[in-house]
């Protein structure tokens, strides 16, 4: 069963040294990809693309996994330098409420994704990633808005 939805990342402008890493025989576990001196495997790569597969994300999964593991490790440090570390409760009400979108329970979808083999994992640490964005945008700019008519 595929689900349907949409993946949403926002877009992060910053100056990041990235720096793609050569894994000869050290297998799926190895780094494929150094952001700001935290790995990215071609593990991570390869599960982040078969969710967008399963989510059925437009265009090239395969790059656009790679994108946006390299905005959550971004995110995942913005959030971070700034006391932002949600606790695995809101992490498990996020992916409740993600599920929700599809009209399946957290523990429904994170079958689903299993069946089709994306861990558990994958789908927690993208919500993690998401989440901490979420919160430190919220803190940023919630005093920021004025709302006319």
């Amino acid at each position: 069963m595929q689900l349907k939805g949409l993946f949403a990342a926002a877009v992060m402008g910053a100056f990041v040294a990235l720096a793609p890493v050569s894994a000869p025989a050290q297998g799926l576990f190895a780094p494929a990809i150094i952001v700001n001196d935290q790995v990215i495997t071609g593990y991570e790569l390869q599960q982040r693309a078969e969710l967008l597969r399963l989510l059925n994300a437009p265009g090239d999964t395969q790059r656009l996994a790679r994108e946006q593991l390299i905005d959550d490790r971004l995110r995942l440090q913005a959030a971070r330098d700034a006391g932002i570390r949600p606790s695995g409760e809101e992490v498990l009400d996020g992916m409740e409420e993600f599920a929700g979108r599809a009209n399946l329970t957290r523990e429904q979808f994170t079958q689903v994704l299993a069946g089709n083999g994306v861990a558990e994992e994958t789908f927690r640490d993208s919500v993690r990633a998401g989440l901490s964005w979420r919160i430190l945008v919220q803190q940023r700019f919630a005093g920021r808005g004025n709302v006319t008519e």
